[in-house]
């Protein structure tokens, strides 16, 4: 009997100890939508769940994830890091973060090598099946984060300079995107315009260069945090950030001002802001571009929209968070009910 309660509480000592390396955190969230002009609102679900393991200075990562719309859960991040002659190794696959100018996207299978030389940082990254090389420079300069990236493929050379820093209490960041990756040429219309024999030569634009720009800048004001916003890109871009979501990569440019604030235990953030989104060009008389546009892009703007959206967070008692939305302007109405939970 003696011998089966030591072994018992061995195994229990040793599971322990397989289990101590082994952590798993996630987050869910359902959303509860009504756009102005539809008979019934839309729930929608979004489920993320995180394993990972570690033996000494080693971890892997994966992230899983059930959306409504695919009812199944998918890896999204599934990674190794590890350290190799002083440099920090990272490889594997995994989402890039989301930015004011674009979605988070899914990289492919890659590896980036990293460290730090005389207080900058450095990363080279390389994604052999694309045929894509990176290269990350990063450093503080008197309090300024100075960062620079640059991609290459067989098809495709973007650069990115960003600067960020804060400024007798007023912190601000900028961002200029640059890449060339688009074939043939591109025109530019107003909406519902109607395009009559060949384009002239200055209606013309190369398309091989989308150049993307934000800027921001902040301060706290009597409590509140102000911030203003300002992006444009030459070919349609996406955000997550300050003006929502542009999930089919059209929005062209966008400003706007945002204040932040505490109001009787709920966060309020209210958002006044413009933007000019790229349309189908369904209607223009494009016969005759044909020729002059093979492989290229008819860029049709709409007009502008100016909308304002409010946004309220607050922590339930059940540990959740609720968050309500609601947007009116030149868009549709909508309102948008969230609640999210970490574990």
């Amino acid at each position: 009997m003696k011998k089966q309660i030591i072994a018992a509480a061995v195994a229990a000592s040793v599971s322990a100890v397989a289990l101590a390396d082994v952590s798993i955190s996630g987050a869910a969230q359902t959303n509860i939508n009504k756009v102005e002009g539809t008979n019934q609102p839309t729930v929608t679900y979004d489920v993320d769940v995180k394993v990972v393991g570690k033996s000494g200075d080693t971890t892997f990562t994966v992230d899983m994830e059930n959306l409504s719309s695919t009812d199944k859960f998918t890896v999204k991040n599934a990674y190794m890091n590890t350290s190799v002659g002083g440099m920090n190794l990272k490889a594997g696959t995994w989402y890039n973060g989301d930015s004011n100018l674009n979605n988070a996207t899914q990289q492919g299978a890659r590896a980036e090598l990293s460290t730090s030389v005389g207080g900058a940082n450095v990363k080279f990254a390389a994604e052999p099946s694309n045929k894509l090389y990176e290269m990350h420079l990063g450093a503080d300069l008197a309090g300024v984060k100075v960062n620079y990236e640059q991609e290459n493929d067989l098809k495709d050379n973007h650069k990115i300079l960003s600067v960020g820093g804060s400024l007798a209490g007023v912190d601000f960041s900028f961002t200029d995107s640059r890449s060339d990756n688009t074939a043939g040429l591109r025109m530019e219309v107003a909406e519902g315009a109607a395009v009559i024999g060949t384009p002239a030569a200055g209606n013309l634009q190369d398309a091989d260069t989308n150049r993307e720009q934000n800027f921001t800048i902040s301060t706290n004001v009597g409590g509140m945090k102000v911030e203003y916003q300002k992006m444009k890109s030459d070919a349609g871009t996406s955000s997550d950030g300050f003006f929502g979501t542009f999930a089919d990569a059209t929005l062209l440019e966008a400003d706007g001002f945002g204040i932040t604030t505490s109001l009787a235990g709920n966060t309020v953030q209210v958002r006044n802001y413009q933007t000019l989104e790229e349309q189908d060009g369904t209607g223009i008389a494009a016969d005759d571009l044909a020729a002059a546009l093979t492989a290229g892009d008819v860029i049709v703007k709409a007009a502008k929209k100016r909308d304002t959206k409010v946004i309220v967070t607050r922590p339930l008692a059940s540990g959740a968070t609720a968050e309500f939305t609601y947007v009116t302007g030149d868009s549709n109405t909508s309102m948008d009910l969230e609640f999210r939970m970490k574990f």
